[in-house]
């Protein structure tokens, strides 16, 4: 701490870094953060005119449950770029709800990926995406679904 106070010290040395967003929400109580899971999904939703914002994890693994919040912005920020991003991993969508504008409004859908099924809901708005999943394995689904709903009717 001491040590980057001092850092900053140095005028011109280095640009400031910017912190990342931060999500805001809080995980249920006995879920653990998982910094790894979020360092992995902003690397993977990198891309040509698209920043990451912000990421964050939560999992209780012991019964299979998992979330992710990611925000993002770029120029493609839209409902159909989720969905074609959705698409090319191989992830099922059902239930899915759509904006009437695809740039502005709120995606809703629930998915399948091998033993894992969940839902995910995105705000897109002004060329940001702020999306939340929640999500858990075949190990125990029920016990997943009362957070998870709670987690998702957090999204801000």
């Amino acid at each position: 701490m001491v040590l980057s106070l001092a850092a900053c010290g140095h005028a011109g040395a280095e640009p400031p870094v910017e912190q990342p967003v931060a999500s805001g929400i809080a995980a249920p109580t006995g879920w653990e953060a998982l910094p790894d899971v979020a360092k992995a999904v902003a690397a993977a939703a990198r891309g040509p005119g698209v920043a990451v914002d912000g990421s964050e994890a939560w999992g209780e693994r012991a019964r299979g449950c998992y979330a992710m919040w990611l925000a993002m912005h770029g120029e493609g920020a839209s409902a159909t770029a989720i969905l074609d991003g959705i698409a090319a991993e191989g992830i099922t969508t059902r239930e899915l709800v759509t904006p009437q504008n695809s740039t502005e409004g709120v995606v809703s859908f629930a998915f399948d990926k091998g033993v894992y099924k969940g839902h995910l809901r995105a705000r897109i708005a002004a060329g940001k995406i702020t999306a939340l999943a929640c999500f858990a394995n075949d190990r125990e689904p029920k016990a997943c679904e009362a957070p998870c709903t709670a987690l998702l009717g957090g999204l801000p």
